[in-house]
């Protein structure tokens, strides 16, 4: 039988992962869309995986995997958190409420969204920004186990967690 570790692109994510192991959330309080705010270590690490998608609506690539992420985010509601931290682009200053509202009058979007500027955004995913689309799965203990930044491909997401569990930090060659 051939192990799910020997798939290419699981080894991506896998390699992605090695860069950040054992990253708990920081305390970052973001701005929420639409009122409110919440602080980036009560939206992880609460018994649930948690898929953030840092973002702008003015990023072509960002604009084109989100209905990749909705779908995602549709199809897991159930099981996995996903919410999106939005960035100014190409600035990335704090995220426009302005521009992001106009945007989701004509695209809406179903799951949480909060404001960052760059410094808060590195803060929330617990490593330096440098680029968007950048994906960032949370273990459900809190964790970061990786990120991946471009396009994300939702099957090698589903992949990744769906066997994250079954063969551990050593198959996956996440080991220390």
């Amino acid at each position: 039988m051939m192990s799910i570790c020997n798939n290419s692109t699981v080894r991506c994510i896998a390699a992605a992962a090695m860069l950040c192991l054992a990253t708990a959330a920081p305390a970052v309080e973001m701005e929420k869309v639409g009122g409110g705010s919440a602080r980036m270590a009560d939206l992880v690490g609460q018994g649930r995986w948690v898929v953030v998608n840092v973002w702008s609506p003015s990023c072509t690539f960002c604009v084109q995997e989100l209905p990749h992420i909705l779908e995602f985010h549709r199809k897991h509601r159930e099981s996995i958190d996903v919410f999106g931290i939005t960035v100014d682009f190409p600035s990335f200053g704090y995220g426009r409420i302005e521009i992001i509202e106009r945007f989701l009058q004509r695209h809406p979007i179903d799951y949480p969204l909060y404001l960052a500027d760059h410094e808060m955004a590195s803060a929330a995913i617990g490593s330096y920004l440098r680029a968007i689309p950048m994906i960032v799965i949370f273990h459900p203990d809190g964790r970061v186990l990786g990120r991946w930044p471009g396009e994300i491909n939702i099957p090698e997401l589903e992949n990744f967690i769906e066997n994250y569990d079954r063969y551990g930090t050593e198959e996956w060659g996440l080991g220390s």
